[in-house]
């Protein structure tokens, strides 16, 4: 519960104040603002990479909490800059947040990825996307209230900084008071999720070690590294093409469509009428696919019959233009593209494994890949790049990313990973089902039972010292 509500006001506001476009200033930020996220996430990919190793050293309190440190000064930054006009403050912060981000997207990742059952992964990862999206939206409703009248094209005001600053300021007080202790962490069933150890630093290097030559995680790259690209692109479009109070309506529905959207793939991927785990997963990529190349032919065929130049001077168009409507509905298509396919690559990799200390490293190579992608997508969007040139280099890369996909869901999604990995507890739903259709054999059931003892602290391995939760 509270976990949810840190990403409710953590980078659910980030993405509220990112979808506006030019960090929320004057269409003039976005070179600044581009440039910004590029170092955001450049130092998001290395960490990412790394924090999956990290969070087995540290609880999820302290990892989430030096995570979020950096996103109120992230919006601090940009507010400075769009008053005061100095670079190095944002240049700065976006480096900050990099480092913390990861810290936070892991630990979040770890948790959707490890604690739900093989039957539910689809529905944690798209609740958590909620959460966040339900977060853009409020923050995107307060920037379009007090933008409202505004038609010139110009930065938003210095109320809907400060409300944006406290409401994530406030999430760090959440994490650090409510937070339980990882011990107190069970099934609805009662069992542990896993027998946890104490790890070493060659422990964690040689699982990130191997992570990297996983051919799953190789395969799986160009599907994660496309993930969030369509971000800077889109909101570059919508801070260089609309006016302020328009940018902000388009932010606002586009964080909202981000709701409805996932709901309707976790229907698909989790759906229990589907008895085939690889097809529920060949189902949903499918749907993305479709919505994916669906919106980037629309863009593109836009772009060029609307001649949008970023080159010429802004338009500054208002919703009541008649020259609205195709661009705030391909602008809503993102929203569902930037969501769902996250989503498909998020379940794919949840489907590969339920060990613990391995979904924390699989978390930290999704967000560190997927910032990469981020990072030349805004380095790409900084150095001015035509609108139409980069939608090319998207169509491209979605047409990669897609294939890898399917080829991971095909080859490697089981019908389960139960009883397959040492550490992990086999719900007991699970295990009463295998003992019926004779699925796996008594002894290893049996050896099930001892694991949970030893989860409880009542077999010869003693107490477990750490199982990292959040809720």
């Amino acid at each position: 519960m509270w976990r949810k509500s840190i990403l409710f006001c953590l980078p659910g506001i980030y993405l509220a104040l990112t979808g506006l476009g030019a960090g929320g200033g004057r269409p003039s930020s976005q070179h600044v603002a581009s440039v910004t996220n590029s170092i955001l996430y450049g130092v998001y990919t290395l960490m990412g990479w790394l924090a999956g190793g990290l969070l087995n050293y540290l609880k999820p309190k302290y990892t989430i909490a030096i995570g979020a440190v950096g996103y109120p000064l992230y919006v601090a930054s940009l507010w400075y800059y769009d008053r005061v006009g100095n670079e190095a403050f944002p240049l700065a912060a976006g480096a900050i947040l990099g480092f913390c981000a990861a810290l936070l997207w892991t630990a979040s990742g770890f948790i959707q990825f490890a604690y739900p059952t093989e039957t539910d992964k689809a529905k944690y990862i798209t609740w958590q996307w909620v959460l966040t999206s339900s977060g853009s939206t409020v923050g995107a409703l307060i920037a379009f209230g007090a933008n409202y009248g505004q038609t010139a094209a110009v930065g938003v005001s210095t109320p809907v900084y400060v409300v944006f600053i406290v409401i994530m300021c406030a999430a760090i007080a959440l994490d650090l008071v409510l937070i339980v202790d990882p011990e107190d962490v069970v099934r609805d069933d009662g069992r542990h999720i896993a027998i946890f150890k104490h790890p070493n630093f060659k422990d964690e290097l040689k699982g990130i070690l191997s992570v990297l030559i996983d051919p799953k995680i190789v395969l799986l790259l160009p599907a994660m590294f496309v993930g969030e690209m369509c971000l800077a692109l889109t909101s570059s479009i919508n801070g260089y093409y609309f006016n302020l109070r328009t940018r902000s309506l388009n932010n606002l529905l586009f964080q909202f469509i981000m709701i409805p959207a996932p709901i309707f793939l976790a229907w698909i991927m989790d759906n229990k009428k589907i008895a085939s785990r690889r097809s529920k997963g060949l189902l949903g990529a499918t749907f993305v696919t479709v919505v994916t190349f669906g919106a980037t032919a629309g863009l593109m065929g836009w772009t060029y019959a609307n001649d949008i130049d970023r080159h010429n001077p802004a338009p500054g168009v208002d919703w009541s233009d008649s020259a609205f409507a195709a661009g705030f509905i391909l602008y809503l298509l993102f929203g569902i593209v930037n969501a769902c396919f996250q989503i498909a690559v998020q379940w794919t990799m949840s489907a590969l494994t339920n060990d613990p200390a391995l979904c924390a490293r699989y978390a930290g190579a999704f967000k560190g890949t997927v910032s990469f992608g981020m990072c030349i997508s805004f380095t790409i969007d900084s150095q001015g790049m035509n609108f139409k040139k980069q939608i090319i280099v998207q169509l491209v890369l979605y047409v990669a990313g897609v294939i890898s996909l399917y080829t991971v869901i095909a080859l490697y999604v089981r019908q389960t990973n139960y009883f397959l990995e040492d550490s992990v507890i086999v719900p007991q739903e699970v295990e009463q089902k295998s003992l019926v259709d004779g699925t796996v054999p008594p002894e290893q059931v049996l050896r099930e039972h001892e694991k949970e003892e030893i989860a409880e602290g009542k077999g010869p391995l003693g107490p477990v010292q750490e199982v990292r939760s959040m809720d």
